[in-house]
């Protein structure tokens, strides 16, 4: 690895060699694009190689924890770095091979069919990894002071030890947009922009599989807190925990009073809890900090929803309301209740996850657009998800609005994975500038069509060997 060198035609050699007078400057960006794998790959082996010869090898850190612990919190990351290693040595060969590259996906696609699926592994572990992290600095005050004092170390950069553990699942996020990069300054119609696909195409494959696995283990992970706080009491017990089944939004509503009606005026709500699966709605009273009483369920099928209308007693009473209907509940009978939301774009929010097959959007205030024709956002501060609902969003990432509320959230798709969710308006900034607008978009349709031409020639070369 050239020393120090960030950019490609400051490598002395580059300079020396004459090559840039002769280049254009798309060309030489082009290069840029490809060297900058190179070197961000070795600044993350360099921190990889704290984490492991620093803290992994520390003895004041094994003897400060069980072997079980040790295990966990580490995971496969020798592994991982090993795999690192063996990535960059051959993106080095093949600079020393020409300055000019001509090609450097071909090797991330081999790697990543190969070798890169050891971070599948190690992402599987990282909620175990936090969690354990996280009892232990707690608990054990060994372990919490060697590692403070492994974290004053100048090789740490003033960087936390949770820090460099999570190094490699972002590693892997970073080599899926360094490919999109490269792919946008390839020229179209050429032998590179296939291999650039194909690259595109199998780490995109290997991140995919990593939240997958993420997802799943907090899903279990989540089932098995919730089924801890739920008493089913006097109802049939329902087994919560399921590899199948997912917590999709949860919340507190109000429940009007049984014989009240919306025209009593002095109807009265009391808090009642909602549990929402992808299979399963579950209602419950809160019985203490951590602990509730099921006092309904339903199959998410047999559930329906209807905004109540605004009627001449005003709006104060019904603001907010609507029925919830379960067509089928834990007795097997129809049971009807209304509850009230605390906001209108709560309001809005459940009514969205129950549909109502007759007009799914009466009465509710929002703007709905078309996927061809939405607005598109920035974020510029970035928020956390609080409810699974919601998406988390990251400074400069761009998103396409397909809800707004008129309470200021938006509900859009990330431009960059297709993941859905709802935002607040306070993050995020409208893209105004139609050209930016129009740019985003093609980019992000020539991914998508390189993506499927890689799909398409794989289905192809699959029929071709099954025969007809």
């Amino acid at each position: 690895m050239p020393g120090g060198s960030t950019l490609w035609q400051d490598l002395p050699a580059v300079r020396d060699s004459g090559v840039l007078e002769n280049i254009s400057p798309e060309d030489c960006k082009y290069q840029e694009s490809m060297f900058e794998v190179l070197t961000s790959e070795a600044s993350y082996l360099r921190s990889l190689r704290v984490l492991t010869n620093h803290f992994h090898e520390s003895r004041d850190l094994e003897e400060a924890m069980i072997i079980r612990d040790r295990k966990t919190l580490f995971s496969n990351v020798l592994r991982v770095r090993e795999v690192s290693e063996r990535f960059l040595k051959d993106l080095e060969d093949r600079m020393e091979q020409n300055l000019v590259f001509t090609d450097i996906c071909d090797i991330i696609h081999y790697h990543a069919q190969h070798n890169f699926p050891v971070y599948i592994d190690y992402v599987r572990n990282q909620i175990y990894q936090e969690k354990t992290y996280t009892t232990l600095m707690k608990s054990n005050a060994q372990f919490a002071e060697v590692i403070s004092r492994l974290q004053e170390s100048p090789l740490c950069q003033r960087l936390p030890f949770m820090s460099f553990l999570l190094l490699p699942f972002q590693r892997i996020t970073r080599i899926k947009m360094l490919i999109e990069n490269i792919l946008k300054r390839t020229k179209e119609q050429t032998k590179e922009e296939q291999t650039a696909s194909k690259a595109l195409d199998s780490v995109s494959k290997i991140i995919e599989e990593c939240n997958t696995e993420v997802g799943k283990m907090k899903q279990v992970e989540e089932l098995i807190a919730l089924s801890k706080m739920l008493e089913f009491d006097k109802l049939k017990a329902l087994p919560i925990i399921s590899q199948n089944r997912s917590l999709e939004k949860k919340g507190e509503l109000g429940e009007m009073s049984k014989g009240a009606t919306i025209f009593n005026m002095r109807a009265k709500f009391s808090p009642v809890h909602l549990f929402l699966f992808n299979d399963l709605l579950i209602l419950a009273s809160k019985k203490g900090p951590e602990r509730f009483v099921v006092l309904d369920y339903a199959h998410r099928s047999l559930v329906q929803v209807e905004p109540v209308v605004e009627g001449p007693t005003g709006p104060a009473l019904y603001e907010n309301c609507f029925t919830l209907t379960l067509l089928e509940n834990h007795q097997g009978r129809l049971m009807e209740r209304l509850l009230k939301a605390p906001s209108q774009s709560d309001l809005h929010r459940w009514v969205v996850a129950f549909p109502n097959p007759s007009n799914p959007e009466r009465d509710v205030e929002e703007v709905i657009y078309e996927d061809w024709d939405c607005p598109q956002v920035q974020c510029v501060e970035q928020y956390v998800a609080g409810q699974t609902d919601e998406l988390s969003l990251e400074p400069t990432e761009i998103i396409n609005v397909l809800r707004k509320t008129n309470e200021g959230w938006y509900e859009g798709s990330r431009l960059s994975d297709g993941q859905k969710g709802w935002f607040p308006v306070s993050s995020v900034a409208e893209i105004t500038n139609e050209h930016v607008r129009r740019r985003n978009l093609r980019e992000r349709y020539r991914v998508m069509q390189a993506a499927s031409q890689v799909a398409n020639l794989a289905a192809a070369q699959g029929k071709a060997k099954t025969g007809p």
